[in-house]
């Protein structure tokens, strides 16, 4: 079964689409420059593409209604946090949604990053985008360089495709690795959807199976209820079983845990972060004893209850 992965594949190469727009900025050369633009920010300031010349630019275009739109905002707001005052501008354009609706999904959001009304949706027709979310990349002098179609994953997916399109730029190391066999597994604390509050060092004394998913991923669904089997098998406590979504509203994972009936604890990580830390995609699950050490790391989706159980016998 197919894994799903937070290091998405850049779609790289000239935006073909605009080929009539961006003949128009230089005939003779046929340079691909991004259309340049001024629109308003949800709180009235007026901004032009043309202010970042001098440095790369991440430009996203979103609606409110699109959920795969909703899944990279916090990516895109965890990049903004660590890299903001970077030779990096992240922009995003908000396309045909009322500016009332906007600044209230951004407040209910916490989101802080530059937000654009396109109302009319006339930069989202002249950039020539077929969907949302859609992604470019355009470099110091205004040159379209790359773009992506659909959602990152992760944070570290958006950096890894900004080093990629602009290798002069280095967000994070490259040789950075998450934590492997024999390591402290990192310590966090996460609300669960029902808003309890969970830390993992709290789970000292006992085996802790460590699940991280995303509902857009089959395979990570589909070993669900192998993982209600195992716990539903356990004769006492010592096992606990934490599934960690990655990125997605409450109501998304609401939606999943009904529809499966599951009982263990659901961590919402609501920012990416703590799966970042981890750095792994999903399916991902670690097996950490009761020292907090991790004893064993299943980089891909179980097939079924026994595994699991075979895996826990094995430690």
């Amino acid at each position: 079964m197919k894994r799903h992965k937070w290091y998405t594949i850049l779609i790289i190469g000239l935006a073909l689409i605009l080929s009539g727009s961006l003949a128009a900025c230089n005939k003779s050369e046929e340079v691909p420059y991004a259309p340049g633009f001024t629109l308003k920010t949800t709180n009235g300031e007026s901004v032009s593409l043309s202010d970042f010349r001098g440095k790369p630019v991440m430009l996203t275009f979103w609606k409110i209604d699109c959920p795969a739109c909703e899944f990279q905002m916090p990516h895109t707001q965890a990049l903004y946090n660590e890299w903001q005052n970077e030779e990096i501008a992240v922009l995003t354009i908000n396309v045909g949604d009322r500016a009332a609706f906007v600044q209230e999904f951004v407040t209910s959001r916490r989101l802080t990053f530059p937000v654009l009304l396109d109302l009319q949706g006339k930069v989202a027709q002249a950039y020539g985008i077929i969907g949302v979310p859609f992604t470019f990349f355009i470099d110091a002098e205004g040159i379209l360089k790359a773009y992506q179609i659909g959602p990152f994953q992760s944070r570290q997916a958006i950096e890894s495709a900004l080093e990629s399109v602009f290798p002069s730029l280095t967000l994070s190391p490259k040789t950075s690795v998450g934590p492997e066999i024999g390591n402290v597994a990192p310590d966090f604390t996460l609300q669960t959807i029902d808003g309890q509050s969970i830390t993992l060092s709290k789970f000292r004394g006992k085996t802790v199976l460590l699940n991280f998913w995303v509902s857009s991923c089959a395979a990570c669904v589909d070993e669900m209820p192998y993982l209600q089997t195992v716990l539903d098998g356990q004769a006492n406590d010592e096992l606990v079983i934490l599934a960690i979504n990655c990125g997605e509203t409450s109501q998304t994972v609401q939606n999943i845990v009904d529809g499966l009936k599951l009982t263990f604890p659901i961590p919402l990580d609501p920012d990416g972060k703590v799966c970042t830390d981890y750095k792994r995609g999903a399916p991902t699950t670690f097996i950490i004893d009761g020292n907090g050490i991790i004893t064993a790391i299943k980089d891909d989706v179980f097939q079924s209850p026994e595994e699991i159980v075979d895996m826990l016998d094995s430690m």
